[in-house]
């Protein structure tokens, strides 16, 4: 049986077809559905390139193949090519296959809402929280509050809809978009903890915390990096010596580079952009001695575990799946840059308390370690088939 997952991924494909991404969406996590399906289809928007940029990696492989969703950008540029956009889901997905959308996307909606005008079954992978996403910090457009609106009713609607629903936290989307009764739901994080990702053991710390790091996408504002120089520059006004190394690339740089250097700190800001590989990434979190994260939204950070899987110290706020992962002394108010700086200052000056959250982190992280999440992620697999109508596939592509 083939399996589509339909994703808010934007793609880029070569002439002969072989697709490529710069983030987690690569061959290596479609290879984890194929311990239940023959066949697994990526279904993602992409564009045509003439070369493909560093840093990006094989989508496809064996078994795995994309279908080229016509390219657009947010909501507005899918309603500019919804007919063609909608063509392309009809003729990829076919009524005998299984179907997982993940949600809150807006290709995710539109799937899920194709597949069940035909009323064929589909399953769901909640991945973000357009609720906080949406809300006041979470982005600046114009059209927010009806996006807001809009995404958290439809993400309400289809896990009620859904054959079975998989959630990245453990508990927080749960609360805000729960499956009608008798469904199965797991909850499961899409993070790749495989041996390689974890440090030998938990660290010890002799000396305070001076270099801390950053890992997101400075596409959108969620991320808060900005929160994150802010805080660093009251800290330095302050005599504290710390550093931050943001690792991460996107539209916000220039104006995160103009905010370092307007508050005082751009000689202790590093922006190292885009890493090609996890090896790469576990590097920098290597170096560093405490990893932020003050998103104004999340659903369950890989980054963050990553970093816990690395021995890390972190601090984060308290929203979506962070204080699943966190104590609640290392949490802050999202947005806030006087309790950001306020947290960072006593956990960094404090060695015993590195090094206690060191360990308590390390801990953590061994719990979504790939051997013991996969079993999870295939017992939600096998209710996704075992809820998918059999019969042959059709010969139309």
């Amino acid at each position: 049986m083939r399996l589509s997952v339909v994703l808010e991924q934007r793609f880029i494909h070569t002439a002969d077809g072989a697709t490529f991404d710069n983030g987690h969406a690569t061959y290596t996590h479609w290879q984890r559905y194929l311990n239940t399906f023959e066949e697994v289809q990526v279904v993602g928007r992409s564009q045509l390139v003439q070369v493909v940029p560093d840093g990006y990696r094989r989508v496809d492989g064996p078994a795995v193949t994309v279908l080229h969703v016509p390219y657009y950008q947010g909501p507005v540029g899918l309603l500019k090519r919804l007919p063609q956009v909608s063509a392309a889901l009809l003729r990829g997905l076919e009524p005998q296959e299984a179907v997982i959308v993940r949600l809150s996307g807006v290709l995710g909606h539109l799937a899920a809402g194709l597949w069940y005008w035909q009323r064929q079954p589909f399953a769901v992978e909640v991945v973000n929280d357009p609720f906080m996403g949406y809300g006041p910090d979470g982005t600046r457009h114009p059209l927010r509050p009806v996006f807001r609106w809009m995404l958290t009713a439809l993400t309400r609607w289809q896990c009620r809809q859904a054959v079975a629903v998989q959630y990245v936290t453990r508990q927080a989307l749960q609360r805000r978009y729960p499956p009608r009764s008798l469904v199965n739901s797991f909850g499961v994080s899409d993070v790749h903890l495989p041996p390689e990702a974890f440090a030998a053991g938990p660290r010890q710390y002799g000396c305070p915390a001076r270099l801390a790091v950053l890992v997101g996408m400075l596409e959108q504002r969620h991320k808060a990096a900005d929160i994150a120089i802010a805080a660093l520059a009251r800290l330095r006004e302050q005599g504290h010596e710390m550093r931050l190394r943001i690792v991460g690339d996107g539209p916000l740089r220039p104006s995160l580079e103009a905010q370092a250097l307007s508050q005082g700190v751009a000689e202790f800001v590093e922006f190292v952009g885009q890493r090609s590989t996890s090896a790469e990434v576990r590097s920098d979190l290597r170096e560093a001695d405490l990893f932020l994260i003050p998103s104004r939204t999340e659903g369950l950070p890989r980054a963050l575990l990553e970093a816990m899987a690395q021995g890390l110290p972190a601090i984060g706020s308290a929203v979506g799946g962070i204080p699943e992962l966190l104590d609640a002394a290392r949490l802050v108010k999202p947005g806030s840059v006087d309790d950001l700086a306020r947290a960072w200052q006593a956990l960094a000056l404090d060695t015993d308390a590195l090094t206690r959250e060191s360990a308590r982190n390390y801990r953590t992280a061994q719990t979504y370690a790939d051997d013991v999440l996969d079993v999870q992620r295939t017992a939600f697999q096998r209710v996704v088939r075992a809820a998918t109508p059999r019969g042959p596939r059709s010969s139309c592509q």
